[in-house]
């Protein structure tokens, strides 16, 4: 363009021609403003918009014939800077790629890769002689971009041909590949806040949230029902005249309901206003819900040839004392964060689906060792499950609505902070199996 040589690495490659095209823009409209009679200055403004369009198509055709002899990035090349560390990278576009036409000359994210894909790119990173590929890219672009929800679709699921890229703008703090990080791992950005529960009532604070959601018009599971219902008693007892909260606390017999009674008894326990009757029946409701839950650990461990409890007590007492004491404290927990037709939870029976299979610390002798275990520690995994979990809702929710459950696997498995997991949700919202998938 005028005489000056472009190259496509050139870091202001496109600022000449963005200024021209500027200029012609201010020529045409001047073109619109000079009188009808004034014939000398249209010739001369129509020569100066003729000369500009010149300039600016002989620049597109010189960046085009360059960009088909080469490129300036590769996937391989792009995974090997950027993506095999997880990290926000900024792209700007050549300006005439079809990229740039469909989502603009500049967008921010995160790149995404599939299983075999990210395999194999650490295959060929590591390699001696490194091929460069132009290939599809796909991204999962910040909200900040502005893209029609079917454009955010399309560059997650589809992609764009890494030839388009012009720029990366990316931070040089150091980073890691948490892909082949190897032992326990952090969840990242966590944010660790020292709190003493003492002067805390668990059961207001729990009725609170309750609360937050309801008038969120959240939708609740049976069990936060319960719980809502049992603390209400407890600390409001009027409300329980309410027509509506009628049907939640009491059977067609009308007689309370026990499970909702067992919430009523933790919250006058808590408040150390219980007599001795009343503990006496929490004992029991705590001793039924034990055996209830004992049942289900029972079928989980026939699945996998192990035939009686006292057994797995005596040659696994650590983790047995540990599933006793879930047993007795364990709360079926709404995971998905929001307002949904169908909110999914888990209960006792997905934590020990997950956690024996799973989690290192739990997983017994025998058929549970051959699972792949969780990189976290014990503590972390149900975090995880609910990062999945919201991660996915918009999916979860799409299938649920059909009255179908919902699976990711193998390439469609959830990519997340160095590792896939496979995920299957029944289509009632409670969560079956959650697993890292190798």
């Amino acid at each position: 363009m005028f005489g000056l040589t472009h190259k496509l690495n050139d870091s202001l490659l496109y600022i000449t021609h963005d200024m021209v095209e500027n200029l012609l823009a201010n020529a045409e409209t001047s073109l619109t403003n000079i009188p009808k009679e004034n014939a000398a200055e249209i010739a001369k403004q129509i020569l100066t918009i003729a000369y500009y369009k010149q300039e600016l198509q002989k620049f597109e055709d010189d960046i085009g014939e360059q960009r088909k002899l080469s490129f300036q990035f590769s996937i391989e090349e792009l995974y090997y800077m950027y993506g095999q560390f997880d990290s926000f990278t900024g792209i700007e576009f050549h300006k005439f790629s079809d990229a740039a036409k469909k989502y603009g000359r500049n967008i921010g994210g995160v790149f995404v890769y599939g299983k075999s894909e990210r395999k194999n790119l650490e295959s060929l990173i590591k390699s001696s002689s490194i091929p460069r590929t132009n290939g599809l890219i796909k991204i999962d672009v910040s909200s900040n971009y502005n893209l029609t929800p079917e454009l955010v679709r399309e560059i997650i699921t589809v992609g764009f041909n890494s030839a388009d890229i012009h720029k990366i703008l990316a931070s040089n703090i150091p980073m890691t590949n948490s892909y082949s990080q190897v032992g326990k791992k952090e969840i990242p950005n966590t944010i660790n806040i020292n709190f003493d529960p003492k002067e805390t009532d668990p059961c207001k604070l729990a009725l609170y949230i309750i609360d937050m959601r309801l008038n969120n018009s959240e939708t609740l599971i049976e069990n936060d029902w319960n719980k809502y219902c049992g603390y209400t008693i407890y600390y409001s007892p009027e409300l329980k005249q309410i027509e509506f909260l009628k049907s939640k606390i009491y059977n067609e017999d009308g007689l309370q309901k026990k499970e909702v009674r067992f919430y009523e008894l933790v919250a006058k326990n808590t408040n150390s206003d219980i007599n001795e009757d009343e503990l006496n029946e929490l004992s029991g409701l705590l001793k039924n819900r034990s055996l209830e839950r004992f049942d289900v650990l029972k079928i989980e461990l026939r699945q996998t040839n192990i035939n009686s409890i006292e057994q797995f007590k005596i040659k696994h007492q650590g983790i047995y004392y540990e599933i006793h004491k879930t047993a007795l404290g364990f709360d079926e927990e709404v995971l998905s964060i929001g307002k949904f037709p169908i909110p999914i939870y888990w209960n006792f029976k997905s934590y020990l689906h997950i956690y024996l299979r799973h989690c290192e610390e739990l997983q017994p002798d025998g058929q549970f060792k051959a699972k792949t275990p969780f990189a976290y520690t014990q503590k972390d995994i149900r975090r995880i499950l609910k990062i999945a979990v919201n991660k996915l809702i918009d999916k979860i929710q799409s299938r649920l609505s059909k009255g179908s459950d919902f699976r990711t696997y193998d390439e469609k498995s959830l990519y997340f902070n160095g590792n896939y997991y496979s995920l299957r949700i029944e289509s009632n919202g409670r969560v079956d199996s959650f697993y890292p998938y190798e």
